[in-house]
This record gives C-alpha cells, structure tokens and sequence, in this order.
C-alpha cells in the first residue's frame, strides 16, 4: 500500500481548473498521506499558492499543501521521496518528467506531451488519440471514463431542449462564455430568462455583462452536482462536459483551441467549431435534440471507478532507470495495468517497471511444482531427466572454452546462481567439477544438500552478503534463466564479475527478444513475459552489455527453435494438419528458425577479461567482436 503521494496538477493560466480540481479531489479521497504541490512564489504564467487558496479555499479545506520542494539553502537537493507521483499536468516534456523522478515513481494522468512515452505508468480518464493500452507503446496502462468524479446528481434524458448552461471552466482564458451566451440570446436559440452563465474561480477582468434576463453566477460550488438541472450544457473539451452527459444533459462544445478541438473530435461530442461558433452547426444540433442526446448518451462510461482507490493500490517496483546503464531516458513498448516495459534511449535494453505487488515468496513450493507443471506439463523434479539432458551439452561448451581461455576443462570451480534443485550442479559433480549453488528457494537449496549431497546457500545473489559469502574468485559462474529476474541488472552483473576469476566464464540462457515470439507477436509476447522478469534480453545488443562489465562473448547459442511461433506455419504444424504436411511443414519451420536465428531463447558463453584484454576490447567489441553463433535445436524456453 502506498503510504505518500504527491500530487502535482497544472497551475499554469490558461490551462483551466479542472487539474486542479481533479488533484484536490483526489487527495481528499488518498487521506493524510497525500499532499498537493503548488508553488508558493507567484509566476507571471502560472498561479501561486495564495492566489489558489484565495479561489479554492473551501476545496483546499483539510488538504496538505507542499509549496517547496527543496531544502532551504541547498537548491539541488529534494526535500524527501515519494512512494508515488501523480502528475496531472496535460503536458510536459522529458526533461520535466526527469524532474519528477527526483522525488518518486511517476504516474501521469491525461499526459499529451512528449514525456507520455516515458511515464512509468500512465492513465488516460479522458479520451485521445492513443487511449488504447498497448497501442505501439503510447497507449496507457489504463483508460476509464469511470475514473472522472461523476456527479451523484442524475436525471432522465430532457424531451425539449430549454434550460441551458453556458460554462467554460474556472478561468475561461479563451474568453468564450460571454460571446456564447450573447449568440444564443440573440439569435433566439434559447431565451434569456432560460439561459445560466457561470463565471469561474479563476476568470480574469470584469464579469459579464449586458444580457438582460440572463442569470449570470459567479463561482459555483460543485458544479456538477448541479448540472442535473438544466436540459443543456454549453462547454469546452474537459470534465464539465462527461460530467454533463452523466449528469442526463445534452452537451455541445465550443473548444478554445485546435488541440481540445482533436479531442473533441476523438471522444464524439457535439460541437460547434474552434474559437468562434459555427451557426449553422448550433441550429442543426439545436433542431435535433434526439440524435443530440443519443450522441452524448453513447459518451458514458459504463459505471463508475475510484481514480483513488485504484491509485491506492498501485505497487511500484522494479527500476525506474536503465538497470544497466541508469539513463533515464525511455520509450514505452507496451503497457498494461501491472506494468510498463521500455527501451533504453542510451544502451537499448529492453526492461521492465513494475506496478503490481508481486508474489511475496516468488519462489516457494509451488513455482516449481504447480507453475511448472502448468508451462511444461511435468513438475521440476518430474522433469529431471530433460534438465539433465540440457546440462550435458552446456558442459561440454563451458570445458572447451575454458580449456582455451584457462588451459584447462576437468575440475572446474562452478558456482550456479539459481540452481533451483540442481540438475545442472550434479550434472557438474559427475564429470568431476567442483560444484557450489545459490538459490533464493530455502526447499529447494535444502533438496540439494540433503538429496544431492552438494554445497547450497539459501541466499539473494543481490544481496553483498550472500555474494561474498563464497570463498572465489570461480573459474566458471552460471545462470541458467535467471539474468532476467534480478531487478538491479547492474549489481547482479557487478556481483559475477567479482566471483569469476579473469579468464574465467560465465554462462547463462534467458528468453530472446528477438525471437520469433517477440518479433512475429509482440504485444502477445509482453504480455506474457512474466512479471518477475524485470530485462528482456537480446543477442544482437548483449556484446557491448558484457563488455562494459569485463566479458567478452565467445559464443552465443540461438535455441528454443518453434516451428509452429513462425508465420503461416502454426496451422501447417497443428494437429489438425494431415501427417505428413505436419512432418513436412515442421522441419521445414526449424530449418527456418534457426537460419534466421529466430529461437525464443539464446545461451551466453564470456570470457572474464583481463584488464589489458578488457581495453583492447573496448573498441573492437563495438564494431567487431568475434561472436560464434550456432543455431542449437529445440530446447525448453
């Protein structure tokens, strides 16, 4: 549970109050440990906190204001973090979301500017271009329409269209509600003694004038939840307009600019041009009043959500920079409710931030039994013999590397990070290496001690501790799938090159993204990458990776070859398929998959450099570092 958040809407003029007022909304509803942010020094472009208290201060009543961010006397410096912040902005750059990060996990709420690639999570309450999750990267993790603070207040559809409602938000810097109302009277589309003109909080200059009959308020107090009364409702693109349609309300919009005239456009509202009203579209809609109410009624969400409880519940874990090179800058490639997964602007590698709780004890009992048997059709320890199996041909590509690199490849020092019940460690005893585990699994570290009668530690391989608790340096460390599990990429990598001699190796196998799973269905790919799995490895970018921790790649192993993860072979190899077309069509598929390296899965076997090597690598890794591939067959991935 998130125990601080800060919120941070738009002060800026011009941006109307609806931010605001969202924010508000939201911290009442989060409790104590939610705090507001609006800067205490007055701007010539955006609101101060005293002007904001002077317009809301019966909004403000009980909510905790932070107007500093910074420690006195030492500007650089944040105050403190945040479990979470929630920019409710409508626009930024990257540069200001890299501001934000200083304090906390950023969520972004309705972001349109550059930086909504980049947000770690983001929300869309209103709809836009890009609202669908997943579209490319740039749609959110979540869209509701139920997430807007609906008005309790309803009515039925109206069967004429008379009372109405002219409001364009607390400030109406476009100035639009006076040349409305005037239109409307004048032309005798609605009667002044039928018409209402609400002047916001934050509207500047004298309030308006000259409309005998017209009822003219100012600021009104829970505007929507008097929306109900009127038949009507003339607005801009923003809240007031779904409050409006919830409400029971026919709504037209007039919008202030191009940009809310998109959304308008997007989301199907009525409306009657950009600026200045289009006449001829006003008496068409007004001469319509049923297809008007079936286009707002088709608007509505189907019930409503808790934008605060749903806040509430997030977790956020996992890296909010580049784990292995810390740069913060990220473009999303999918999303979805637990998590965003991006790819590094500066290394590329492809990771993950997470927004889910996670399984306390990822690795009990049943990850290895129940899960298991799911994925393969066999528990762990029913699949033995096949893990064996796949631990034979490792071994001999370790001992013939090692018998290059160490001059030697009989009894090896191995440890094996993740060694689970051990299959590969006795596969290494019974050639006679010297074999050491480490699993964060204390069952499965006790199986094999007591039923294998090898060296374990129950231990986090992250953890400084537990890494140097082993008497290395090894000549030869393993992760056999387990790389991609480590939230900190860069203490995990730091963490095996300390405990591998220079000379010595380093294995590992973990899931490809450029496969044929990640290539020919991407969306499906990210959705099924577990959410433990906080890097998704790909061969084509691991050379310059490794060698920025001291390896130097000497072979690197396409496998998990499947025909039927191929386009145009999955209905060829089904079971549908007559025989001989299956047989056909199958090893046709992995001729194809391992031609064109299209496994899901891939092996690294490095080389631990000296330092002199490591600097003479430097440069011919980049362009040219000698990688033998051999396209294996197929493995369990």
């Amino acid at each position: 549970m998130l125990r601080s958040i800060l919120l941070v809407p738009s002060v800026s003029k011009g941006n109307g109050s609806g931010h605001l007022m969202r924010c508000f909304g939201l911290a009442k509803a989060l409790g104590p440990g939610a705090a507001v942010y609006v800067p205490e020094a007055k701007a010539e472009t955006s609101w101060s906190a005293a002007e904001l208290e002077l317009a809301f201060h019966r909004e403000l009543g009980g909510i905790s204001l932070v107007t500093s961010l910074r420690d006195q006397g030492r500007d650089s410096l944040p105050t403190r973090s945040w479990d979470l912040v929630v920019l409710d902005r409508r626009a930024i750059t990257r540069d200001e979301l890299a501001f934000w990060e200083l304090f906390g996990p950023v969520l972004a709420i309705d972001e349109g500017g550059e930086a909504r690639g980049a947000a770690l999570y983001l929300i869309d309450i209103l709809p836009r271009a890009g609202s669908v999750p997943n579209l490319g990267g740039q749609g959110p993790n979540k869209a509701s329409l139920g997430f807007l603070d609906l008005p309790r207040n309803r009515r039925e559809p109206p069967r004429v269209l008379r009372r109405a409602l002219v409001s364009f938000g607390g400030e109406d810097p476009a100035g639009l509600s006076l040349g409305l109302a005037r239109l409307l009277v004048t032309t005798g589309l609605v009667r002044a003694t039928d018409l209402t003109l609400v002047s916001g909080a934050l509207r500047r200059g004298a309030p308006p004038l000259g409309l005998d009959g017209v009822t003219v308020l100012g600021p009104v107090q829970d505007l929507k939840e008097h929306l109900h009364r009127y038949d009507i409702v003339f607005t801009q693109f923003g809240l007031t307009a779904f409050e409006a349609a919830w409400a029971g309300c026919a709504v037209i919009l007039l919008d202030p600019s191009g940009y809310h005239h998109s959304l308008t456009r997007q989301a199907g509202f009525a409306d009657i041009g950009v600026m200045k009203p289009d006449l001829g579209a006003l008496r068409r809609w007004l001469s319509s009043p049923a297809e008007l109410l079936a286009r707002t009624t088709a608007l509505l969400p189907e019930e409503a959500e808790s934008l605060a409880e749903y806040i509430a519940r997030l977790s956020p874990s996992g890296p909010r920079s580049c784990p292995a090179c810390s740069s913060f800058d990220r473009n999303a490639l999918y999303r979805d409710e637990t998590r965003s997964i991006f790819r590094c602007g500066d290394c590329g590698l492809v990771y993950l931030s997470r927004f889910s709780g996670g399984r306390e004890d990822p690795y009990h009992r049943s990850y290895f039994f129940e899960e298991y048997k799911r994925q393969y059709g066999l528990t762990y320890l029913e699949d033995w013999p096949n893990l064996l199996a796949l631990a034979s041909p490792r071994l001999d590509r370790i001992e013939a590397h090692a018998a290059r690199s160490l001059g030697k490849g009989e009894s090896l020092r191995i440890l094996d990070v993740g060694c689970a019940f051990g299959p590969f460690l006795a596969a290494a005893r019974d050639r006679g290496h010297e074999s050491v585990g480490l699993d964060s699994s204390e069952e499965a570290v006790a199986y094999v001690r007591s039923e294998l009668g090898i060296s374990a530690t129950a231990g986090d391989f992250l953890d400084p501790d537990a890494a140097s608790g082993f008497e290395g340096p090894f000549e030869v460390l393993t992760m056999w799938y387990v790389i991609e599990h480590f939230e900190d990429l860069d203490c995990a990598l730091r963490n095996a090159a300390a405990l591998v001699r220079p000379g010595g190796l380093i294995a590992l196998s973990t899931p490809s993204g450029e496969g044929a799973s990640a290539r020919f269905d991407r969306e499906g790919f990210f959705r099924r990458s577990p959410e433990d799995h906080f890097t998704i490895w790909e061969p084509s970018r691991v050379g310059s990776l490794f060698e920025a921790y001291g390896f130097g790649i000497l072979e690197l192993r396409i496998t998990g070859h499947h025909a039927e993860r191929l386009p145009g072979f999955r209905a060829l190899t089904s079971p549908a398929s007559p025989r001989p077309i299956r047989s056909i069509a199958r090893a046709l598929g992995l001729a194809a998959s391992r031609l064109f390296r299209l496994g899901d899965t891939f092996e690294i076997y490095a080389v631990r450099l000296e330092a002199g090597a490591l600097e003479a690598a430097a440069g011919e890794a980049r362009g040219s570092i000698r990688v033998r591939v051999k396209r294996g067959g197929t493995t369990r991935s």
